[in-house]
């Protein structure tokens, strides 16, 4: 078994163009995000994971704030319905006593 010189460069320009496109790829989003790409391959993925996880945290913080957010209301809402209902009973305590039922 051999390998002839047009299976290696069908292999080896197949490697290239998938490399290419992924780096294509990479120019569009930095582009995307306001960022000259530099003409280096791992600069700007390095780049471009640097500023993707810099948006998924962002991301999450908002989630975390906002899910506080909606945690504090129900919090408020559920502490209005236990109040109302000591209330209510004091209130029917009161009531009696006045009443002299006590």
């Amino acid at each position: 078994m051999s390998i002839n010189a047009l299976s290696m460069s069908c292999s080896y320009w197949g490697g290239v163009s998938s490399a290419d496109s992924e780096y294509q790829e990479i120019i569009r989003k930095l582009r995307a995000y306001g960022v000259s790409p530099s003409g280096d391959f791992y600069a700007d993925k390095a780049k471009l994971n640097k500023i993707e996880q810099a948006k998924d945290s962002q991301n999450a913080q908002f989630a975390d704030a906002r899910k506080e957010k909606e945690k504090s209301a129900s919090d408020v809402q559920n502490t209005g319905i236990v109040d109302k209902g000591e209330g209510t009973e004091q209130l029917a305590m009161l009531n009696k006593l006045q009443l002299g039922l006590l």
